[in-house]
């Protein structure tokens, strides 16, 4: 059983969203958009640590917008698959034949009243009086906010009760004696403990002062040691430590403890349930907290494989987010003032794609997901340049949440489509490219071809002749295209980026090379693209400005415009 989708209506920043789920889900989205209100909306109808009384609603669970406050709000959860016979019982006539079901919650502004739904379809559902389904499927969350020690000692306690719990007659027998022998152990340890000197001063101290303090405390004497600790006090109290080669250790930082709890919270939650009949979903907020990127990536695959169950996992890390295919990937955006999810959630469309380009997935892809646009270009040589240029044009990409992203190639098409699935904005520059056809006598316009082909328009047939770059911009060729792909803002090179360059910022270049004209240059730098560019750069930064209202700048200015709103 899984869940399948959520609807929300009303909700906090949600005017009306549809969500989809994956099997193993990630969230990602800017701080504020309402990852946290999305996964709370899930937990008030499936976490049964929230009362009855927790989740009532209040005036602020009512989306507001600029036409006023929501008058009402609804939770919807779809869920699949649903297999389990504990679950297909309790939950009865409400599954339908392929073994769906839906829950809804319904909330009304002008009384804070809630009720709670339950159907086989959206059109057959019916009011129940609890959430007597929590029985059998419910969720555990852990939220991103949270105090390590305390969570640790709190878990620590479930786990030991849940395993005595579980303990057989003969083991409970054992273990009672064994309680009843540390137990006599602890009034012994009191004894020796009353004899160290400083403590029996301090208690003396002490007992001085409560006869002085009332004369009811005359025959009244405190004492510091373990008599008035019960064993079950002693075992509750145990503090979790660490061994390492043989030798005890403090626990670590927090990184270290944030793995603990994590996976104290695994081991509790395996003794805890019926895993062949309960079915429980697990929702965990930011788990990379104090985590160093390479654990970061280990706890990503520890909790997508490890985790009996479906995971929902929101998360600010690339490191967790390089785990998880597109198709997997919830990403919440701000649409009109009120929160969606690009595409409806997890969009199966991209799957095969994905599958098809992961020889090139890294880390550089991975944080593309988190930026508010993309740049995308065809090597590092064009992500040295925009990056210097950026800085020269007063665009800083980190405060503007940009990425400029090389596709090692021409393979633009793969990557755009995955940023349009995730609804993330995005320009590219490519090369004029013209080359002859292989084994014939005819050359093809690749570099017009390839832009066209984005947008969907027809290809420019080969030529019969050899023809250039300048050619094309000569007869008109080059401008046609440009004009008609900029706007979709796919930015088509004259020739390339250093003929580019050199050809609008001619003078400080070639003095820069020590080179006698623009040919030369140009031969110069694309022998060694990336590490001539690097030392270009170095020399040229400061005249980069004058690049502001050229052909080279269009796509920085194109890609800040579409993430900026229109005021």
């Amino acid at each position: 059983m899984e869940i399948s989708s959520l609807c929300l209506k009303g909700f906090r920043n949600f005017k009306k969203a549809d969500i989809n789920f994956n099997t193993n889900t990630l969230i990602i989205g800017a701080n504020d958009v309402g990852k946290s209100n999305m996964l709370y909306a899930l937990r008030m109808l499936l976490d049964k640590s929230l009362s009855d009384a927790d989740i009532e609603p209040s005036k602020l669970d009512f989306h507001h917008s600029a036409m006023g406050i929501a008058d009402e709000l609804e939770i919807t959860i779809k869920f699949k698959n649903i297999t389990e016979d504990a679950v297909l019982s309790i939950l009865k006539g409400n599954v339908s034949d392929n073994g769906e079901s839906y829950i809804r919650y319904v909330a009304q502004k002008y009384d804070l009243s809630f009720k709670i739904f339950i159907g086989y379809s959206l059109d057959d559902l019916q009011e129940i009086p609890s959430r007597f389904y929590l029985k059998y499927m419910n969720l555990k969350y852990i939220q991103s906010q949270r105090d390590l020690d305390k969570y640790i000692k709190k878990e620590k306690r479930q786990l030991l009760k849940i395993a005595q719990q579980n303990l057989s007659d003969d083991e409970r027998e054992e273990d009672d004696d064994l309680l009843t022998e540390i137990s006599s152990n602890l009034g012994v340890l009191n004894e020796k403990i009353s004899q160290l000197v400083y403590v029996d001063r301090a208690t003396s101290d002490v007992n001085k002062e409560l006869k002085m303090l009332a004369h009811h405390y005359a025959d009244y004497k405190v004492q510091l040691g373990t008599g008035a600790i019960q064993v079950s006090d002693f075992i509750d109290n145990l503090q979790l430590g660490a061994n390492q080669n043989g030798s005890n250790v403090m626990l670590g930082g927090d990184g270290r403890n944030n793995q603990i709890l994590l996976a104290l919270w695994k081991a509790k939650s395996i003794k805890e349930h019926d895993l062949d009949n309960e079915v429980v979903f697990y929702v965990i907020e930011e788990p990379e907290a104090h985590l160093h990127p390479h654990q970061q990536r280990k706890l990503a695959s520890y909790l997508i494989d490890q985790l009996p169950g479906q995971s929902i996992i929101s998360t600010h890390s690339p490191q967790i987010a390089v785990n998880f295919k597109p198709d997997s990937i919830i990403r919440l955006l701000c649409k009109d003032y009120s929160t969606v999810a690009a595409s409806d959630g997890c969009a199966s469309g991209i799957a095969k794609r994905w599958e098809d380009m992961s020889y090139r997935m890294s880390i550089l892809p991975a944080e593309t997901f988190f930026s508010n646009g993309v740049f995308l270009v065809e090597g590092p040589s064009e992500i040295l340049f925009y990056n210097e240029l950026s800085k020269q044009l007063n665009i800083d990409l980190d405060y503007e949440n940009l990425s400029i992203l090389s596709v090692d190639g021409i393979s633009f098409k793969v990557y755009i489509d995955i940023l349009n699935t995730l609804e993330i904005p995005w320009v590219m520059r490519t090369d004029n490219d013209i080359s002859k056809v292989s084994g014939q006598s005819k050359w093809q316009y690749a570099g017009f071809n390839r832009c066209l082909n984005l947008i969907n328009e027809r290809p420019i047939e080969h030529s019969n002749i050899n023809v250039t770059q300048q050619e094309t911009i000569d007869n008109g060729q080059w401008n046609w295209v440009s004009d008609l792909v900029n706007r979709d803002g796919i930015y088509l090179s004259k020739v390339d980026l250093e003929t580019d360059l050199i050809r609008e910022l001619p003078e400080p270049i070639l003095k820069a090379f020590d080179k006698k004209n623009e040919g030369s240059a140009i031969d110069y730098l694309q022998k060694k693209k990336a590490l001539r560019m690097r030392e270009l750069l170095k020399s040229i930064k400061s005249d980069l400005y004058k690049l502001n209202t050229g052909d080279l700048a269009k796509p920085l200015h194109n890609l800040v415009a579409l993430i900026r709103p229109v005021i």
